[in-house]
């Protein structure tokens, strides 16, 4: 290998290395323009304006329709039970439904072939409860009414569109204010806003929100928090001078 291709190559590391420092904030230049590119993000915390949960009943039986049938007449109860609660039937969906086979334990080492002794069945519900303050509640009455499988608590905003509104123009600001900082720091100055992009949107971020269950003696509690939407976008500036 010769020392021009020693040389060449060395450079490409370099350029390699610059590339990976200058990942969020670049000095460009395209058609003889000078340019910054920069990321600017915001962030906008609201309070949820619904919270979801699925719970739904697990039932056993010695055959199928024996399990399933068993498993209806809970589940319907509980749904009955969700609706007097005032969530909208719109609001309720089921959202899994199994069945499966049930098999005794097994002796180690044993190849006798296994014998089906009865079925599991399964049906969840997945509930949209557009009044926070009642989910403890309804999840207390859930439990008694024989729900006895419950997971994931979430939290949404009605229109987060509207919320992100207000964090678009303020990480536009973040950009150019990086951007006047760089750009200052090399003696120059920001002209017009050149490009901007948007990066794809994250699920908002949650804190202060938590769902436990406790003894019927007491409410669950359930304390929504707040959430925090972010956009961040990426944008390119001229410099001026």
């Amino acid at each position: 290998m010769t020392f021009r291709s020693l040389g060449i190559m060395g450079s490409l590391i370099a350029l390699g290395a610059v590339s990976s420092a200058f990942a969020q904030t670049r000095l460009l230049e395209v058609n003889n323009e000078r340019l910054v590119e920069v990321a600017g993000e915001a962030s906008i915390s609201a309070k949820p304006d619904f919270a979801r949960v699925t719970l739904g009943v697990t039932t056993t039986g010695k055959d199928a329709s024996a399990a399933m049938a068993a498993n209806a007449k809970s589940v319907n109860a509980l749904i009955a039970l969700i609706k007097e609660e005032g969530v909208a039937a719109a609001d309720i969906q089921t959202s899994s439904l199994s069945i499966s086979p049930q098999f005794p334990n097994a002796a180690q080492g044993s190849s006798a072939p296994q014998t089906i002794i009865g079925y599991v069945v399964s049906d969840m519900v997945t509930v949209t409860a557009r009044d926070i303050s009642r989910l403890g509640a309804l999840l207390d009455k859930a439990v008694n009414a024989g729900a006895n499988a419950m997971y994931g608590v979430s939290y949404g905003e009605n229109d987060p569109g509207a919320l992100l509104d207000k964090a678009r123009p303020l990480a536009v600001a973040d950009a150019r204010r990086k951007a006047e900082i760089y750009a200052n720091a090399g003696g120059s100055k920001i002209g017009r806003l050149m490009s901007l992009t948007e990066q794809p949107g994250a699920p908002p971020v949650r804190f202060a929100g938590r769902a436990s269950i406790q003894s019927a003696s007491a409410p669950t509690p359930i304390e929504a928090g707040e959430d925090k939407l972010t956009v961040s976008v990426t944008a390119q500036f001229e410099l001026t001078q």
